[in-house]
């Protein structure tokens, strides 16, 4: 009761700009009304929204939006030039020229070609002394490295535990728990929507019903075919190594084949021999270097992955200090993205 009572009478009002309203910025806005009495309480931290951008620009507002508001605005489809606040001809990508505030939520869609606008916002972010949570993947695979030393030359904070299975807390688990460890090996299902399609396959759907379902429901990507041919997965391991390993290379060094080729028939054929078929991403060491891949695998019907099914998520990890470790998720839906976005927001403002 103390702690509450002193959390209350020193609430943290935290300046925060959100970078994308899609999906998981949505289920974020919901989630921060929803557990508002809850941050305060628990935490004595308060998010005030003070800038917002989607692909029509960006609006500012010195006193902040409402939670309600935001959720209304794309509920009615409506966008964020509809706003109190919008700044015409702003490109959303030099939000941090233009927003008070100290924490950027950058959730814009993923762009392969060059990582914009998250990737130019995210740097504008650190270098003005911004704390940064991602859930886009993009800026980290174009950028990791450079992304980092920002942080630490602007003695800032960077999070993106969003960015790797979403609610599936992968990389809190090897960077936080498993400190002093050495990775041995790593393999895992790290895309659902793939994970949905093959069972869409094996039990008489088709990929184009799959991958309708999997973006009514926001879980597939912008573009469907990142997932498809393995770039989401592959993004996702290239995360990983870069923050759990001493994996020096690119995302061009993950051998990426997707499952855009398999048929019904080649998932009979595999249940036939007890065996299912999963897109595998995986990490083996060999020597002083990693041979990293995601490609469609055979795998034991009862093994851990093999009964990772539909709309789950699931990894294996070996290390030196502490074997072996398995967990997994059920995501349909992004809002267990949008909560591991909320942990990351917690966690650098404490």
């Amino acid at each position: 009761m103390y702690l509450n009572f002193q959390h209350k009478n020193s609430m943290n009002k935290i300046k925060t700009a959100l970078l994308g309203l899609g999906n998981v910025n949505l289920g974020l806005l919901k989630i921060l009304r929803d557990k508002r009495e809850l941050l305060r309480s628990q935490y004595g931290v308060e998010f005030l929204i003070t800038a917002v951008a989607d692909s029509s620009g960006m609006a500012v507002s010195e006193s902040g939006y409402r939670y309600e508001d935001l959720i209304a605005l794309k509920s009615n489809k409506r966008k964020v030039r509809d706003l109190t606040g919008f700044l015409p001809d702003v490109p959303s990508d030099v939000l941090p020229l233009h927003a008070n505030a100290e924490l950027l939520i950058e959730s814009s869609p993923v762009n392969l070609t060059d990582g914009n606008p998250g990737l130019s916002a995210t740097k504008l972010a650190l270098n003005k002394g911004w704390k940064v949570v991602l859930a886009n993947k993009a800026p980290m695979v174009f950028a990791y490295d450079e992304l980092h030393r920002l942080a630490n030359e602007h003695h800032t904070r960077i999070a993106f535990s969003a960015t790797v299975c979403g609610g599936l807390p992968v990389i809190n688990v090897l960077r936080r728990d498993m400190a002093g460890a050495s990775l041995r090996h790593f393999k895992g299902i790290l895309n659902a929507t793939t994970n949905h399609i093959l069972k869409a396959l094996e039990t008489g759907g088709t990929m184009e019903e799959a991958i309708k379902e999997a973006q009514r429901v926001g879980a597939a990507e912008a573009d469907s075919m990142h997932d498809v041919k393995g770039h989401d997965a592959a993004n996702k391991l290239y995360i990983i190594m870069k923050s759990f390993t001493d994996f020096t290379g690119t995302i061009k060094d993950i051998e990426t084949n997707g499952i855009q080729n398999i048929t019904a028939e080649d998932l009979a054929l595999a249940r036939q021999r007890g065996n299912t078929i999963k897109l595998i991403a995986s990490a083996i060491p060999q020597g002083n270097t990693w041979k990293l891949s995601v490609k469609p695998t055979e795998v034991k019907a009862n093994s851990f992955l093999g009964q990772c099914e539909g709309w789950e998520m699931g990894v294996e990890f070996e290390s030196d200090l502490y074997e072996s470790i398995s967990m997994k998720i059920i995501e349909e839906d992004p809002l267990a993205t949008s909560a591991a976005v909320l942990r990351d927001m917690i966690e650098v403002t404490k």
